[in-house]
């Protein structure tokens, strides 16, 4: 009994030595703690106050800096590379022999722009004028008199452009201060958005080594409305340029088109023009006195006689088959 109580004495004793360890050493580590946190200050003994701790240096900012230098000005703005677009090469037309061609007939179309089947010509990141303007000024294409139909003499490009009232021009501009008249040179600006109509020469003859009516352009030529800059009345329809078809296109094979059909693919001008995606009415077919319709005929008797005309080359092709 007395060996027992002894053994519970020292049980309780150890227990209570433990106690005494353990809160001993939180208290130690309370008071290290709480003096580290505190300002480390110093007694000036000139003034005999305190001074106010030195501030440590700002950490280094964390946010990366971007390199403007490697920034790329040009995106990719489809999820694919576009490998074809703007390198194809146009795609010479089939030999023809003369003496396959038995039958043809020169024929002029105009295309209405602001008719709704022919809105893709006016497409605003693309417009076919803006196209046919910059092949015309960078000397990519022939270009003829608005009267040259025939193709028999090129201009220059600045003669051409000038017709529609574009180019230099010298004016006197008088100071306000002196009163005194001085000649300058201005560039005259041409609002290309009163191109409304295009004109186009066709080419139509029957191949009987394939049998088949086909048919060539070969110009486009646009029409510019000129107004009265005084009045702003309509004074006409003026023939800018004639460009020629077969040296315009390698610059409409690579100039992308609006496609009013699903956008599968991007249509080139040259697929447009090749697939004949646009409405047109004859104005002129060959004729021995060289007469547009508007000629002799007038008011609807014009576009009845137009269609009459685009009846007639399919009935020539119909006709020569039996049925």
């Amino acid at each position: 009994m007395k060996m027992q109580m002894k053994n519970i004495g020292y049980v309780l004793l150890t227990a209570s030595l433990l106690n005494f360890t353990y809160s001993f050493a939180q208290d130690g580590d309370s008071t290290v703690n709480s003096s580290s946190t505190q300002p480390t200050t110093t007694e000036d003994p000139n003034a005999g106050s305190t001074v106010q701790p030195i501030s440590l240096p700002p950490a280094a900012a964390t946010a990366s800096t971007v390199d403007t230098n490697n920034l790329k000005t040009e995106v990719q703005k489809l999820p694919w590379m576009q490998e074809i677009t703007g390198k194809r090469q146009a795609m010479s037309y089939e030999p023809i022999r003369e003496a396959d061609v038995f039958w043809w007939k020169n024929v002029w179309r105009v295309i209405d722009l602001r008719e709704k089947i022919n809105l893709h010509f006016k497409w605003p990141k693309a417009p076919f004028i803006q196209v046919l303007l910059d092949a015309v000024q960078a000397g990519k294409c022939q270009v003829y008199s608005g009267m040259d139909d025939d193709f028999s003499a090129p201009i220059d490009p600045k003669e051409a452009l000038s017709v529609a009232g574009g180019g230099v021009d010298s004016i006197y501009v008088t100071d306000p201060g002196t009163g005194i008249q001085t000649l300058q040179v201005i560039n005259k600006e041409v609002n290309w958005n009163n191109v409304n109509k295009l004109r186009v020469k066709e080419v139509w003859f029957f191949n009987k080594q394939t049998s088949t009516m086909e048919v060539r352009i070969m110009g486009v030529c646009p029409l510019y409305d000129n107004y009265d800059p005084a009045t702003g009345d309509f004074r006409g329809e003026v023939p800018v340029f004639w460009a020629y078809f077969p040296s315009l296109r390698q610059t409409l094979v690579n100039t992308e088109a609006f496609n009013p059909f699903p956008n599968g693919v991007r249509l080139n001008w040259d697929q447009v023009f090749a697939v004949r995606l646009f409405g047109s009415y004859i104005f002129k077919v060959d004729n021995v006195q060289d007469f547009r319709i508007k000629d002799y005929k007038s008011g609807i008797d014009v576009l009845y006689e137009s269609e009459a005309k685009k009846q007639e080359l399919f009935n020539f092709e119909h006709d020569l088959w039996e049925y």
